[in-house]
Parts: structure tokens; C-alpha cells; sequence
């Protein structure tokens, strides 16, 4: 940014020198230096509180890893990586004969323990039974019961279905493979696309200009000579420098911590769905203010940022 506003000025001072004749000599080259300084570094210093802009903006998104509630040998995967899934589809399928038999198994102990309890109610109530006999037959059914509803969750959990939309974008299971509960073997990597927020990270001197609302424009390295259209849509309430986790040592505050950035959601408003971009790119958003005098430098700051954005042409691999 800063080089732009250097190359621009000494073209503009070239121009001038030119067209109007200029002797060359140090009075001349004294005031074009010492103008030129006073100008872009007021300028500068003006727009980076005033319309500041972030280097660190990044789409975000949030990722489940597949872990069955139950262990099996995998019979079916239905879906396919990168694929766009609904919620309530199904992902793979674990064979179910075990779980199958174990609910077959408390069904039939239960219809036998509630016959049970049927006849001993009722012979209590014809020749006098035993009491014990009747709470005993309770807390059979009352347990087979507990057990056959755990047994139908886990025979219902030989299906894994989507928790929401998205797309599975790591699959590591196939058909005969074991599939196991830990939580460190996942089977698949589930991107949530309701979850998907673009932030960037501002420097915390223009905090108080960094507000809901505020116009905001965005431009993407991948995509160069394209600006975007955006808005302030929050400011993130807490900085991860700031976190303290419970451990056996107390903080230290002369430790020395980086300031961080504020995290500042934004919300683009064009439609981005024919670019195709990755989850995760990266980009460069700025944020601008209406402030009575310095908003009118907003100019400078959008011809700079379309100019940066047309410099990403020029990147060579």
C-alpha cells in the first residue's frame, strides 16, 4: 500500500515537473521530498485509523469428525468426498447383526417378564400372592426396558446420518473396514456449510471506527482485478490472547503476549457462488468509516485497494 502511494506520487511529481518545466536543482527536489512525506505519511496515518484494513482476513468454517456411537465392520459408504449432502442423509452404514440380535433377545425377555407380572398381579389379587413376587417382576421389566432402549440406540446407530449440510471432505473408511468409537479415529471429516463466516483480524488503535455497519470492501488474491462488495456485521467479543485455561501454574504477566488482532466478522454482500473459491482462502478486507473530514480520503484508500487487488496479477510461479 504504502509503495503504491510512493510510486503514484512520484509519477504525479515527474508529470508536474514536465509539463510546468521545473528546474531540477534542491529547492525544488527539497519541497517535492519534504511535500511528498508530509502528504502520504498524513494520508497514511489518516486512513489506517480512520478506514483500516486487515491483511489476516479468512474464511472460517467448522469441521465434525465422524465417530459412530457404535463399533462394526462398515457394509455401505454413501457418499462420495466433496459432495454436497442434506441433513438426514446417510453417510455409511455399519452391519447391524449383533445389535439386530440383542434387540431380539430383550424383546422377547420382555414380553416374558411383563407376562410374568400380569399373572402375578393378577394371582395376588385371586389368592392372596406374594408382594415381593409382584415388585420383583416391576424391576425386571422396568430394567429389560432401560436395556432394550439402549440396545435400539445402538442398533439405530449402525446408521450414521448428516447432523446438517455439507460435504464430507476426508473419507477414511471403506466397505470391510472396522469402524471404532474412539475419538481419535474418526472416520470422516464433515465441513458444516451453515457455518461458514468470513473474519479478519484488525489491529486494535482503530477499534473505535470498527463498527456494525460500516461499509467494508474485499479483495482476494486468487481472484485479482476483483473487488467486492461487503459490511461490518459484528465484532467479535474476545481475543484468543486474552484466554486463560486452568491449569497448575498461575498466569504470568510479564510474559510477553503479541497484542493480537480483533476478530471482525464481515459479510460480503455480492454473490460469491460462481467463483468457486475454497473454504479457508485467504484475502484482504477494509473497513470504512463517514467521518466529517476523513471521510473523504475514503477515495484514496478504494483507488489503492483496486490497485492492489490488479497487482495480483503479477504474481509469478
Amino acid at each position: 500500500m504504502e509503495l503504491l502511494m510512493i510510486l503514484t506520487y512520484i509519477t504525479l511529481c515527474w508529470i508536474i515537473f514536465k509539463i510546468f518545466r521545473i528546474t531540477i536543482n534542491k529547492w525544488s527536489m527539497t519541497t517535492a521530498i519534504l511535500g511528498g512525506i508530509a502528504m502520504i505519511g498524513t494520508t497514511l496515518m489518516g486512513m489506517a485509523y480512520y478506514h483500516p484494513a486487515s491483511i489476516t482476513a479468512r474464511t472460517y468454517f467448522v469441521t465434525t469428525a465422524i465417530v459412530p456411537n457404535v463399533k462394526g465392520r462398515v457394509t455401505e459408504v454413501n457418499v462420495e468426498p466433496n459432495k454436497m449432502v442434506k441433513k438426514g442423509d446417510i453417510l455409511f452404514k455399519i452391519q447391524d447383526t449383533p445389535y439386530k440380535a440383542r434387540v431380539d433377545d430383550l424383546t422377547a425377555q420382555l414380553t416374558f417378564a411383563k407376562a410374568r407380572l400380569e399373572d402375578t398381579i393378577e394371582l395376588r389379587q385371586v389368592a392372596g400372592g406374594s408382594k415381593f413376587d409382584v415388585h420383583e417382576y416391576q424391576k425386571q421389566v422396568g430394567s429389560l426396558t432401560a436395556q432394550l432402549i439402549g440396545a435400539q440406540f445402538d442398533l439405530d446407530s449402525c446408521i450414521v446420518y448428516a447432523s446438517s449440510d455439507g460435504y464430507v471432505t476426508h473419507i477414511r473408511v471403506r466397505p470391510g473396514q472396522m469402524a471404532v468409537t474412539l475419538p481419535a479415529l474418526p472416520v470422516m471429516t464433515f465441513v458444516n456449510t451453515d457455518t461458514v463466516t468470513f473474519i479478519a483480524g484488525f489491529g486494535q488503535e482503530p477499534l473505535s471506527n470498527l463498527k456494525p455497519g460500516n461499509y467494508a470492501e474485499v479483495i482476494f488474491p486468487s481472484l485479482p482485478g476483483k473487488c467486492f462488495q461487503a459490511h461490518v456485521e459484528r465484532i467479535l467479543p474476545a481475543m484468543a490472547e486474552g484466554e486463560l485455561s486452568a491449569t497448575r501454574h498461575m498466569q504470568n504477566l510479564a510474559r510477553g503476549l503479541p497484542p493480537g488482532q480483533i476478530p471482525v466478522v464481515i459479510k460480503i454482500d455480492d454473490n460469491m457462488t460462481a467463483y468457486n473459491l475454497p473454504l479457508g482462502t485467504d484475502a484482504v478486507a477494509v473497513s470504512y468509516t463517514d467521518h466529517y473530514i476523513w471521510g473523504h480520503v475514503a477515495i484514496v484508500r478504494k483507488i489503492l485497494f483496486r490497485m492492489q487487488s490488479w497487482q495480483n496479477f503479477l504474481h509469478f510461479h
